[in-house]
């Protein structure tokens, strides 16, 4: 075996590590072998291999009565550690305000979480009827706005994975057809921002932009979030203006350019 295939496999076992730990997490209770390898469709003991080193490395640790796994105080300690240096939510929130203010409509910010995107943050707008996404929920990364993003500044590993599974049709404007979703992708990637009128919930709509930390990573997505009324496609320039400023500006405090480098904000259709 070549030193380029030993490398391959060893990123793929520790990507495929941290999946199991993600999967872990998001289910809020301990997990059984057979309940992981079904949310993760990957093969049962294939999962048991990764959990008995997540074990060794003292991440994970096993119920002896349930024979459930479940994260361990060191993982916890871990998470408090990157939390205190790395706060999203704290970084993004005064472009937030400034985006709410500026547009009149809900703000949402929404994390990857190595399949569907999760949001972490919002901001209601102060309108007698207004439209907003509770922290914790995970909008579907094939029809909603922030899932495509980060799907398309994913690694195609984790595209692949998705476009290949069973892709529900939440509402009949669902996009679900993979050639389709890959197109829209590349778009995404070119105009860095998504729109997603009626696909998750019938007359709702969000349009969201990228949020990229130094050396062009993606961290998040900053979104809009109201009526097809509101929050129209294609974006209504103002809107996507004040949208890619704030995102512009959250990502220069973590180190990107990458707005800067793609020509400011200047809002392309």
């Amino acid at each position: 075996m070549s030193d380029d295939t030993e490398g391959t496999a060893a990123v793929r076992s520790v990507l495929m590590a941290v999946r199991v730990l993600e999967a872990m997490a998001l289910a809020g209770g301990p997990m059984r072998v057979s309940d992981l390898a079904r949310d993760l469709a990957e093969p049962k003991g294939r999962v048991h291999r990764h959990l008995v080193t997540l074990r060794q490395a003292g991440l994970v640790a096993q119920e002896e009565t349930t024979e459930r796994y479940h994260l361990t105080w060191r993982m916890y300690q871990i998470g408090q550690a990157a939390g205190e240096q790395f706060d999203l939510k704290r970084v993004a929130e005064p472009a937030m305000h400034r985006l709410r203010d500026a547009v009149g409509q809900s703000v949402l910010l929404a994390v990857p979480t190595g399949g569907d995107p999760l949001v972490v943050h919002s901001l209601e707008a102060p309108n007698k009827v207004s439209i907003t996404v509770q922290p914790g929920n995970r909008p579907a990364a094939h029809c909603s706005a922030q899932g495509r993003i980060m799907l398309a500044f994913g690694p195609e590993d984790l595209r692949a994975r998705i476009l290949a599974s069973p892709l529900e049709r939440l509402t009949p404007d669902s996009i679900t057809d993979p050639a389709i979703l890959r197109d829209r992708m590349a778009l995404v990637r070119d105009r860095l921002w998504e729109t997603a009128p009626g696909e998750a919930l019938t007359g709702i709509n969000v349009l969201a932009a990228p949020l990229f930390a130094a050396g062009e990573v993606l961290v998040g997505s900053l979104g809009i979030v109201g009526s097809v009324q509101f929050v129209q496609d294609p974006a209504p320039p103002a809107m996507l203006q004040a949208l890619h400023e704030a995102a512009g500006a959250v990502s220069a405090r973590l180190g990107s350019n990458r707005y800067l480098a793609s020509g400011g904000t200047k809002s392309r259709q």
